[in-house]
């Protein structure tokens, strides 16, 4: 399969691999270069959809996934401007 490199650095991951793997918008990647290749991974992160999700982990997991879905909003702020 193949993809274009955009004038700004941009490449678009095609949907068929992105639904394979289950990453969605928003989701992070860890970039790493092998040799001449270039390789993606996914960091999958905990998200609670309800506080009921909470049962169960560790205050810093908890922390953590709070301090991570301020930066979401954050983030999200920034670019609806």
């Amino acid at each position: 399969m193949r993809t274009l490199l955009s004038e700004r650095g941009q490449v678009v991951i095609p949907k068929k691999i992105r639904d394979s793997i289950h990453l969605n918008k928003g989701d992070e990647l860890e970039i790493e270069v092998k040799g001449d290749s270039i390789v993606l991974k996914p960091l999958k992160r905990f998200k609670a959809r309800k506080w009921q999700d909470y049962a169960g982990i560790g205050e810093g997991i908890v922390a953590a996934h709070l301090k991570d879905k301020k930066k979401e909003k954050a983030d999200e702020d920034a670019y609806s401007r």
